[in-house]
């Protein structure tokens, strides 16, 4: 049996595009199919990043309680929208403006 759902995101009902293929069941479809239209343009490769001369080493973390943080330091700490941890404070601020995604369950067929 399959379940009709009803799709939310932050509370407001949507509606996904989907595709007639996408719909279990319909082995004919009726009209044909138009052409699938130009190539679009391809982007643009951005300039890539300083190289390091070989044999040279990155910046050392840190060494312990007494020692100074390093660049690359890591941390187990939980991130914040302000401070880094396990992710950086702008990637943690991004996933907290991510959009709620609900399924209720409104029927089955």
């Amino acid at each position: 049996m399959t379940d009709i759902v009803e799709l939310k995101s932050d509370g407001i009902v949507v509606f996904p595009k989907t595709h007639v293929s996408a719909v279990e069941g319909i082995t004919t479809i009726k009209g044909e199919k138009g052409d699938t239209g130009p190539a679009g343009p391809q982007g643009l490769t951005g300039a890539q990043g300083p190289q390091g001369v070989p044999g040279e080493k990155g910046a050392q973390g840190a060494t312990g309680p007494q020692g100074p943080a390093g660049t690359n330091a890591t941390t187990t700490a939980a991130a914040t929208q302000t401070v880094n941890g396990l992710m950086s404070a702008t990637d943690k601020k991004k996933l907290d403006t991510l959009p709620t995604i609900t399924f209720n369950k409104v029927g089955s067929v």
